[in-house]
């Protein structure tokens, strides 16, 4: 206002004339306008970067490392092949599944196990225990794919239970099994713990319970978490290796990795993608016979040979394959397995590639039953149609990584599908079985 008046008393002042003064006050107020509207749009752009921000700022999850990720949800198109063996039935352990209506009953148990664990440790170890936890809250935060909505407290009290109930419990399955304890005296009931032990989605660092569990028993004579985890989990169905120092593992699915992958000598020579395996009883119409391993071999190690006899046409071709024991949880581990593969080693799927190559074998009962009479696999799921229907869903929304397993079933395939090699297979089978 100030300068539109000192400008209005200028004007006057000056010779022009009526008329030219009036266009040239019109002109300068119309600047002034426009200036004004300037200012405006302004201080509205301001106003909206602002806004930004604060949305920003109120939405934004902190960026993880990934370079220290490894527990991952389970995809959902793998998900939804088989819901519950992907989800905990009595306990929840992580962030993942904290605070679930349906396990909230053992939060009880995990306080009472708190109470006795703490009973058991010095008061120094308990602090150097809880200052161990609090330090490496965000190493542990970076292990997960999905961020935690729980602060530092209640995540730190999370982990604190967690880890805590999985050590006393491995504790007192060494000292005390089959007494008191109603967790582990009902069998059903440590088979569903060790189960939701092994889930992707239901898991503590590997280094977090190991640290722990010595931290706290530091100076009483107690066994090593891995002694400890590898006398819970050794059953008649399956067990875990025990670890050797050149080994790391990221949980406790990936130890159960690692036990499958055991003693496989990793071929030099990886193939292409993808690959073909005639069924069973292909195979065996081609004249291939199927061998079981025996002794300490990887679950994975399936190797073809050939054994030449004295006659050519009685050359014998084997495939032999280690022992398979299928039981009620088998199922559930292969799939959480499978699931790590395809979230951590897209470009290493082993087992997946083996049980791809199982799927293949077994189109119908019948594989199966011809499987079970060789000993290659032992079914402790009732009938040989569960069997089929099991191996030929697991590999559904599977992405296999390169395989050495290419050669053998390119050659396979080439055998079965030469008619002059089935006449001669079938010819020596019903009669020429013997040499003589």
């Amino acid at each position: 206002m100030k300068e539109r008046s000192e400008r209005y008393t200028q004007l006057h002042n000056t010779s022009l004339p009526c008329c030219e003064v009036a266009v040239t006050f019109e002109r300068w107020n119309q600047l002034i306008r426009a200036k004004k509207l300037e200012m405006s749009d302004f201080l509205k752009l301001e106003d909206l970067v602002k806004e930004l921000r604060i949305d920003i700022d109120k939405t934004l999850e902190p960026e993880l490392d990934a370079r220290q990720c490894c527990i991952y949800r389970v995809p959902k198109d793998l998900r939804s092949l088989n819901e519950e063996a992907y989800t905990p039935q009595l306990v929840s352990i992580g962030p993942l599944h904290h605070v679930k209506e349906k396990l909230a009953n053992m939060e009880k148990t995990e306080r009472k196990y708190m109470k006795s664990f703490l009973e058991r440790i010095t008061t120094k170890n308990r602090d150097n225990v809880l200052n161990f936890i609090k330090d490496n809250e965000k190493s542990v935060r970076n292990c997960y794919a999905v961020t935690s909505k729980l602060g530092s407290i209640e995540y730190v009290m999370m982990m604190l239970y967690d880890a805590i109930f999985i050590i006393e419990l491995f504790l007192r399955y060494q000292s005390n099994f089959g007494g008191s304890d109603l967790l582990l005296q009902v069998r059903r009931v440590r088979s569903s713990l060790r189960n939701d032990f092994q889930l992707l989605e239901n898991q503590l660092p590997y280094f977090i319970l190991e640290e722990i569990c010595e931290l706290a028993l530091a100076g009483l004579s107690m066994p090593t978490f891995m002694v400890l985890s590898h006398r819970f989990f050794n059953t008649s169905n399956s067990k875990l290796s025990m670890l050797t120092p050149q080994v790391a593992v990221k949980h406790l699915t990936d130890w159960r990795r690692t036990t499958i992958l055991e003693h496989y000598q990793k071929s030099e020579q990886i193939d292409r993608q993808g690959y073909y395996l005639p069924s069973a009883m292909k195979l065996h119409e081609s004249g291939v016979k199927f061998k079981c391993f025996e002794g300490e071999n990887s679950l994975i190690d399936i190797r073809f040979e050939k054994r030449k006899q004295r006659v050519p046409c009685f050359e014998e071709h084997e495939l032999q394959i280690p022992h398979l024991k299928l039981s009620d949880d088998i199922e559930y581990l292969l799939r959480n397995v499978m699931a790590f593969e395809q979230c951590h080693y897209p470009y290493d799927t082993q087992v997946c590639n083996y049980v791809s190559l199982i799927d293949g074998l077994i189109d119908n009962e019948k594989d199966v039953e011809l499987l079970v009479e060789n000993g290659i696999i032992s079914n402790g799921l009732g009938n040989n149609a569960s069997v089929a229907n099991m191996f030929n869903k697991l590999c559904l929304f599977v992405n296999l990584g390169e395989s050495s397993y290419c050669d053998f079933c390119e050659e396979r395939k080439r055998r079965c599908n030469n008619p002059w090699i089935i006449t001669k297979a079938t010819l020596k089978r019903v009669y020429f079985n013997n040499l003589w």
